[in-house]
């Protein structure tokens, strides 16, 4: 394809690599007999294809290395100990900065409670019962809060003359907002539950019954795997067992409250903590007999916690009991078995003996405690003998004394005067009274016993569990790691903790949660351009931020406690990381081979030599430090450049993105954009500015007109007079750099005959700074960077690259988008592959432009037994006939040809050299992604190997100069008997225990699998590659007011009535070919070209992934009528009459009939979506006469869609958190990565009457399968609401009434497609 409006005849060329002439010349003589032979053919004339590839394709690259080339640049120094210094200052005072608020809370609490002792500080303000008036909508916290006001959550039975601070940290809580931008919650939690937070929220969100039981998990114990309190005031490991009576002698009640303790506990520890659950009757039941759970304690990790809580909700009373109660037994004898206590303890010391000798330890220098739940009812008066002695001989062989504690289930009603001393004799160990003789009787632990009888305010009660290890509280702060932001399931926090004393005694804990995306920015956005790399970890190892992870701020799941080498993949890297875990600071150098992913900027050096140096970071006032920082250099020998300076005069007006705010003469509506055709426009992302946190967050407010004026002076401003507005100093540099490619840019869309096809140019710098042309509104959270189209430039320098088809987000329906790279400027000698790389230009064209090209040329692939198709490195397609064929079903994105052409998928796997099955470890969701990669450097063409199937050929060749493959299937009959398995469910892979290079498979996933006793990873996937990168998924576009679009004209007029042609119509902006009625089947009489919102992939009235279609009959004038036909307005004067008539006759019928039953409004019945509108006092139905019949002789199907809501994310996006509904159909088995060619899955549009439409959107709940895995897989990134189920069409969200009393509702079915961007 040609850059930016070449002629037409060269675009052609360079994807099909052949002249016009000489192509049909072949057609005529070879294609139509033996179509295959194109491969060779392309193969032998690959010479002069890559001619003509720097004839088009690369003449508008030249120009834009031709802007670089002409500036003046200047030597950098980059030395790794200047770069580790400077970076570790800033983050000591950042995290330095965020102790010392926490150390404010602490010093205003503890002088508080000193007031207290002299005037009693008791008044509260209970947070589940804050009026709504008091709230307001805050988008940092996800929420309505208040953020005047600290509420509080009480335990049931809090004492009226309790501590409660509350009220009067209010004001130190604002402040520290207003110091700190990056702070979110902020709380104190006392020893007696009393639990204060800030800023105020009414928990509206979860019902009030459960709001009342929040202090139970509310930062003190919740929060996914955090254990704030716990943590903060017992911060030393723990190795703890924990024994759950399930037997006979307890009630249901007991059992209820036997399970809530024992979560309680292990949610109450930590990842230094080690932890065994077991359930105890007469027999010993564990998790799982693996040799591992059944054998010793486990690492507490996210993991282990969500299968043990599993299997603590897992377990049910005694089966025998359960039989009696049936008489299903004969001899009832069998099942008078009471609970072995004695048991019980000897499996929890066997438990403990096995963790510390293989881990070598002793027990004198370990906390130890065993928790026993149970009801302490005894078989026999000597039982309770028989259990001292078998804690006293156990202790003996330990030679250490071991602590318990005990947890009374009491039932109300039932007496429990011996179980009671029992279980208080245990706890206490009082061997002296069962006579006994204790192993160690000097230094006997004391545990305690907990009455429990109710599993409400649990936290209350356990929150001193751990005082049995008699170690003092340290006072000093604690961090945690980082974890997914509750509230808003988007972006990490963590928590900074520090416990309150008086006189010695523990008063509480307080602590605020942060920001990571705030702590971490210097390090997410270090050095971009360089050869210096940084990242952070904590003491244990494990990642805190590293470039292989998403940006902080936009994470959706729950991040994995990783430990850096799975990252660091260096030969020798353990070694270096075992001196970093242990040196204050230092350095170490390795070599490593030279490898594909350097090759962009190493190239005489057979090797690479990496340089880690490493410092411990010094946060105040923290005991020990919590941070490491890491600095890699790779080093190959050249010096980094710079832009020395760019001059201002003569540049164009420079134009910024905010055109809601600053917009230019000619305003328009590019599809669904804001844009304008004056000028590119310039987009700044985060990473462009000095505090990146700030500039994505609005802290500071969003940004204004004033704001973006500031912006503009700055960047024009020639002589530095201008005060810089927060940016760095390199983005001036850059922004006038790229600003000489905007002439260049308007010429062509002046001149280029691609305007219908082209829907978007642009350019992107290292260092966060764009120009696009349209210009066009973009969101702020977009970083060009970490878009796939940039990353793919950098993977393949030197070559054109595409990626797969997406849907867009600016309105354009499916595109690709065309990529190549901008070497740095050099004078004197030509560019080469392996130059540095200083930007990437791309552009967006229609996805049905290149199958337009493929067909034009190649007449031959329009037969029915001849497929022609283009696809990636990886194997997905960006032409072929079925992305396409007008099916009216799944979205045709991220096809393979696993799904498409399984023939060719099994047979190319024999190639030795040209497709390889890799895998690699994915982190941030915890999946092994198994994918294909093709050898884009192969030196010849690929044809049938394996002679299985006679009556069907391939030839598969690469199209040098890019990262695609051509490929001509020729199929004479339908006897094909390949297939790729692949799951009809989900993502997951068939067999997650076998990977054969020969075997054929969709690209799918696996679970990552984690050993729980040690908390690593299964030695067989610990040898597995970390997966490089995923691409970020942008954000929803940036909405435009409903009054704003409809005063603005579409900047591009595509003019699809116009097109009388298939190939006229096919690949046109927003034009789609319609040849379907709405059930997705039936040919229509009369085709005809029109908009995408009219016909989406050529159905008539198919819904589109933007919730605009538009409904009418199959007539094209009727189209182009309805086109120029406003339906807001129209729509809006139907429901105002139709309004105004419904309460006329209901105030007249409510006068007349005041004496008589009062009536109702019905809601919708069952069948609402059918198209009858529900009845008011069962008279409404004779309005229906009113309404204007449709053409069809019905009424006038229109749905009212919000033009400015956001387009809905398709589950079919190969994403890795994405896993089909369980009641979902695939296609005929190929694939299910996206729900296709299945009837099951058309869409249909219900015929409702013109309703208001609740814009509250409901995605079905998607099941999560784990083949070959014993524990659940992680949660999905987008998380539905799993109390509402609906039966729907699979591959349809569901637009659900929250009230299905209220008459202003309908439910409409509407198709799910995916919405991406750059």
């Amino acid at each position: 394809m040609c850059f930016y409006g070449h002629d037409f005849r060269f675009d052609a060329q360079i994807v099909l690599h052949l002249s016009v002439e000489k192509l049909k010349l072949w057609l005529l003589r070879n294609a139509v007999q033996f179509p295959e032979t194109y491969a060779t053919y392309l193969y032998e004339n690959k010479q002069s294809s890559k001619v003509t590839l720097n004839q088009c394709l690369l003449l508008p690259k030249f120009r834009a290395e031709g802007i670089f080339d002409s500036l003046s640049y200047t030597a950098v120094k980059e030395d790794v100990f200047d770069a580790l210094h400077e970076l570790a200052e800033k983050l000591q005072v950042k995290a330095g900065q965020y102790i010392n608020l926490v150390h404010t809370i602490k010093l205003t609490t503890e002088t508080l409670f000193h007031q207290h002792l002299q005037q009693p500080l008791t008044l509260s303000r209970d947070c589940c019962s804050l009026p709504l008036s008091e709230l307001k909508w805050n988008e940092l916290y996800g929420r309505s809060v208040s953020q005047r006001l600290t509420c509080d959550l009480l335990p049931h039975n809090a004492s009226p003359f309790a501590f409660n601070p509350g009220r009067n940290l209010t004001e130190v809580f604002q402040h520290n907002v207003v110091y700190k931008s990056g702070t979110k919650w902020q709380y104190f939690i006392s020893t007696g539950g009393i639990h204060n937070e800030f800023p105020a929220q009414n928990f509206d969100h979860i019902p009030y019954a459960h709001c009342r039981e929040l202090q139970d998990s509310r930062h003190s114990i919740g929060h996914y795997d955090r254990a704030v309190y716990i943590k903060t005031v017992n911060p030393q490991p723990k190795h703890v067992v924990i024994v759950m009576e399930h037997g006979i002698s307890l009630s249901q009640n007991q059992l209820t409250i036997a399970k809530a303790v024992s979560k309680q506990i292990l949610l109450s520890l930590n990842e230094d903590d080690h932890v065994s659950v077991f359930a105890l009757s007469s027999s010993v039941t564990h998790a799982r007999d693996d040799g591992c759970v059944n054998h010793k304690l486990c690492s507490i990790s996210p993991e282990s916690r969500v299968y043990l809580n599993k299997f603590i909700d897992d377990v049910a009373k005694d089966k025998c009991e359960i039989a009696v109660s049936l008489s299903d037994v004969s001899d009832k004898s069998l099942c008078t078995a009471s609970t072995n206590h004695s048991l019980g303890f000897q499996e929890a010391f066997r438990l403990i003996s096995n963790t510390l000798a293989e881990a070598n330890k002793t027990a004198e220098n370990e906390s130890i405690l065993i928790a026993y739940v149970s009801r302490g009812l005894l078989s026999s008066l000597v039982e309770g003998k028989a259990v001292l002695e078998t804690i006293s001989t156990q202790n003996a062989r330990l030679n250490y004394s071991v602590g318990v504690n005990t947890f009374i289930l009491i039932d109300d009603g039932k007496p429990i005067i011996y179980e009671k001393g029992f279980l208080q004799d245990v706890a206490e160990q009082n061997f002296e009274k069962y006579s006994v003789k204790p192993s160690h009787p000097s230094v006997i632990k004391k545990g305690k016993m907990v009455a429990v009888s109710t599993p409400s305010d649990l936290s209350s009660k356990m929150g001193n569990i751990f005082e049995i290890f008699q170690q003092p509280t340290p006072n000093f702060p604690q961090i945690s790691l980082p974890f997914l932001d509750q509230e808003t399931q988007s972006g990490v926090l963590m928590s900074m903790t520090w416990p309150c004393f008086e006189s010695g005694r523990l008063l509480g804990v307080v602590g605020l949660d942060i920001h990571l995306g705030d702590l971490v920015e210097d390090v997410t956005y270090f050095n971009q351009k360089q050869n210096l790399e940084a990242f952070l970890i904590d003491h244990h190892g494990y990642v805190v931020m590293h470039k292989s992870l998403p940006r902080p701020y936009l994470m959706r799941v729950q991040p994995m406690h990783t430990e850096v080498s799975h990252f660091e993949q260096v030969p020798g890297f353990e070694s270096v990381l075992r001196r970093i875990l242990k040196e204050p600071s230092g350095n170490a150098s390795l070599v490593m081979p030279r490898s594909e992913q350097h090759s962009a900027v190493f190239k005489l050096s057979p090797t690479i030599n990496v340089m880690y140096a490493w410092k411990h970071l010094d946060i105040l006032k923290m005991e020990h430090s919590p941070f490491i920082l890491v600095v890699k250099s790779i080093q190959d020998g050249s010096t980094p450049r710079e832009i020395r300076s760019v001059h201002v005069s003569g540049q164009p007006q420079l134009v910024y993105h905010r055109l809601d705010l600053l917009p230019t003469d000619n305003t328009c509506m590019h599809l669904k954009q804001l844009a304008t055709m004056d000028a590119s426009s310039l987009f700044l992302s985060a990473g462009a500015f000095q505090l990146p946190f700030e500039h994505l967050s609005q802290t500071l407010g969003p940004e204004t007109k004033l704001m973006v004026q500031g912006y503009l002076a700055y960047l024009n401003d020639n002589l530095n007079l201008i005060r810089n507005p927060g940016m760095k100093p390199e983005i001036k540099k850059d922004v006038l750099a790229t600003s000489r490619i905007n002439s260049e840019w308007t010429q062509q869309y002046v001149h280029s005959q691609l305007n219908d096809y082209i829907i978007r140019r642009y350019v992107a710098t290292s260092n966060g700074v764009m120009r696009m042309f349209p210009g066009a509104l973009l969101s702020k959270t977009l970083d060009p960077t970490k878009r796939e189209w940039y990353q793919r430039a950098h993977e393949y320098p030197g070559k054109v690259t595409f990626t797969a088809p997406y849907l867009d987000q600016g309105g354009a329906g499916y595109i690709v988008t065309i990529s190549h790279a901008i070497y740095e400027g050099k004078h004197s000698a030509p560019h080469g592959p392996h130059d540095p790389i200083t930007a990437v230009m791309g552009m967006d064209v229609t996805l049905k432009f290149f199958y337009k090209l493929l067909i034009e040329q190649l007449s031959a692939c329009q037969q029915e037994h001849i497929r022609c198709f283009v696809m990636d490195d990886r194997g997905y397609l960006i032409a072929h006939r079925g992305l396409i064929e007008p099916t009216g079903r799944a979205p045709m994105e991220q096809k393979h040809i696993t799904h498409k052409e399984p023939l060719a998928a099994n047979d190319i796997l024999n190639h030795e050299g040209f497709v390889t099955k890799k895998l690699c470890n994915g982190y941030t969701d915890r999946t092994i992604q198994r994918f294909y990669q093709f050898n884009t450097s192969l030196d010849g063409i690929v044809t049938n190997l394996v002679h299985g199937e006679h009556c069907a050929k391939y030839q598969i060749a690469p199209i040098p100069g890019t990262n695609l493959f051509m490929g001509v299937v020729n199929e004479t009959c339908h006897m094909m008997r390949a297939f790729c398995p692949c799951s009809m469910i989900d993502r997951l892979c068939l067999n997650c225990h076998r990977m054969e290079q020969s075997e054929c498979e969709c690209p799918c996933e696996c679970p990552l699998q984690m050993d729980f006793c040690t908390g690593q990873l299964l030695d067989e996937e610990n040898r597995n590659p970390s997966c490089v990168h995923f691409p970020e998924e942008e954000e929803q576009p940036v909405p435009v007011r409903q009054e704003v679009r409809e005063n603005l004209a579409q900047c591009y007029q595509s003019n699809c009535e116009h097109r009388k042609t298939k190939m006229d119509c096919m690949g046109v902006l927003d034009c789609e070919w319609c040849e379907l009625h709405t059930d997705g089947v039936t040919p229509l009489d009369k085709t005809y070209c029109a908009s995408q919102r009219i016909c989406f992939a050529g159905v008539l009235g198919a819904a589109t992934p933007y919730n605009d279609q538009v409904h009418f009959s199959s007539d094209p004038e009727g189209a182009e009528a309805m086109k120029s036909t406003p339906v807001g307005p129209v729509a809006g004067g139907i429901m105002g009459c139709f309004l105004v008539l419904a309460l006329g006759i209901y105030c007249y019928r409510n006068h007349v009939h005041r004496s008589a039953q009062p009536h109702y409004m019905a809601g919708l019945p069952p069948d609402a979506t059918s198209g009858r509108r529900t009845s008011l006092d069962n008279e409404l139905e004779e309005l229906e006469s009113l309404d204007e019949p449709g053409p069809a002789g019905g009424h006038t199907n229109i749905i009212l869609a919000s033009f400015e809501n956001p387009a809905n994310i398709s589950p079919y996006r190969m994403n890795t958190s994405y896993r089909r509904p369980t009641n979902a159909e695939s296609d005929l088995g190929y694939s299910t990565m996206t729900p296709q060619d299945g009837d099951s899955e058309q869409a249909s549009t219900t015929c409702a009457e013109p309703l208001i439409i609740s814009r509250d959107r409901y995605r079905p709940p998607l099941s999560v399968s784990s083949r070959g895995s014993g524990i659940l897989p992680p949660p999905p990134a987008n998380k539905r609401d799993p109390h509402v189920m609906m039966e729907n069409v699979p591959g349809q969200t569901i637009l659900v009434a929250t009230d299905t009393a209220s008459p202003n509702r309908v439910i409409a079915n509407v198709q799910v497609h995916m919405v991406d961007s750059h």
